[in-house]
């Protein structure tokens, strides 16, 4: 049997876990070697960062808005708020990145598909 591997970063004794909600403004899939590249030097500069600033920022909603950026071929991804720069500013590694877009899209196609069909019986 196969066992169930999940990439993450395990904490020392953290006493707890703060979090913030993150937007996801837009998501981009990169190719595995672009991903990697990304993952290992985050606080590199890099173009895909920096073509999509306008995608990330601290809002007045006490909100991250983010880009996420996915490896199209294992599914793992960053989310990342660069405050303006070129590089990773803020980021957080998120297995199965992929996989919750998609099915976050399905879901939003399927609520689109609903309203359109109760629209249509609305019509009638």
């Amino acid at each position: 049997m196969e066992q169930l591997i999940i990439n993450t970063s395990l904490l020392r004794k953290e006493p707890a876990f703060e979090v913030r909600s993150c937007v996801v403004e837009k998501a981009v899939g990169v190719s595995h070697a672009e991903f990697e590249n990304l993952r290992r030097n985050t606080l590199k500069d890099n173009n895909l960062i920096a073509r999509n600033k306008g995608n990330m920022w601290f809002g007045t909603d006490d909100r991250y808005h983010c880009l996420l950026v996915y490896d199209k071929e294992q599914g793992d991804g960053l989310l990342v708020e660069s405050e303006g720069y070129d590089y990773a500013r803020y980021a957080q590694y998120i297995p199965q990145a992929k996989i919750i877009y998609e099915n976050y899209c399905q879901s939003q196609q399927l609520e689109q598909d609903e309203t359109e069909d109760e629209t249509m019986d609305f019509e009638m």
